[in-house]
């Protein structure tokens, strides 16, 4: 996966006058371009793999964590938690949301990943306007019920938490509590002498050897939304989803390097 993942978004300006980031011809300009919808009832799911998401990425995750897995077990300084998850990653759900904001505001995006098959399956929920939240809770607690195992980056703190309130918010049961696996916390035990900070796209840049070029900054994301469901305008929405695409990817990476020898200090290179 190292070094495959291009963003394709770019021309983008601070949220208010903000212009629509300039697709490439053959990328979705609509929702209703989307590949990979698989329900539009009450709420819209997307369904990709990744090498849809990252043409030319060279193997697979599935295989990088087998080989990862095998040579983890000799191999000191893996963490019980990350030598688990690369032994069985099937067992495992990716993470991560998008919200209207800080802890209690309305989460309107919910992107899952899952190994599936020898691939990746990347899984996104997007609530189209506030009355859609409730069903994209519920696509959570079937999710969650399945999984034996979450993964997340800062998910502990922020993402279960706020999905936890919101489905109490709308009196849904909460699902049963999963061993989670936060990579902020092993990121920090790994790499916080050797990064200037621990953020997903510090360790993005410097160890995945890629910076985004085009991408929304998250906190433009809220307005983003916001705007969507005033006006219909997905334009901007598509680079949100592409960029919580691009996250749950990153994760993928963060395993594997926590699972082997690798040192955040790879040249940078900057997507198209």
């Amino acid at each position: 996966m190292k070094d495959a993942f291009r963003e394709k978004l770019s021309g983008i300006r601070p949220m208010g006058r903000r212009e629509p980031p300039r697709l490439a011809s053959a990328a979705p300009r609509s929702l209703d371009e989307l590949s990979g919808v698989i329900r539009t009832d009450g709420i819209l799911i997307v369904e990709r793999s990744a090498a849809e998401l990252a043409p030319g990425t060279p193997g697979s995750f599935a295989a990088g964590l087998a080989q990862a897995g095998t040579a983890a077990r000799d191999r000191d300084g893996v963490e019980a938690e990350i030598l688990a998850l690369v032994e069985h990653p099937e067992r495992a759900l990716f993470i991560d949301t998008e919200t209207t904001g800080l802890a209690g505001n309305m989460v309107f995006l919910l992107g899952a990943m899952r190994v599936s098959g020898g691939g990746i399956v990347l899984t996104q929920v997007l609530a189209r306007d506030y009355r859609e939240e409730p069903a994209l809770l519920e696509v959570w607690r079937e999710m969650a019920a399945r999984a034996e195992l979450l993964v997340s980056f800062n998910g502990k703190a922020f993402d279960v938490p706020v999905l936890r309130d919101r489905l109490g918010l709308h009196r849904l049961e909460a699902p049963p509590e999963r061993l989670h696996v936060d990579l902020l916390h092993h990121a920090r035990r790994r790499w916080r002498t050797v990064l200037p900070d621990c953020r997903l796209q510090t360790i993005e840049c410097r160890l995945c050897g890629r910076r985004r070029a085009g991408d929304i900054p998250g906190e433009e994301i809220p307005a983003a939304y916001h705007h969507f469901v005033r006006t219909g305008d997905a334009r901007d929405m598509l680079t949100v989803l592409h960029h919580n695409a691009l996250d749950l990817l990153t994760l993928a990476d963060i395993v594997l390097a926590l699972s082997s020898n690798g040192a955040a200090t790879r040249r940078t290179e900057e997507a198209p």
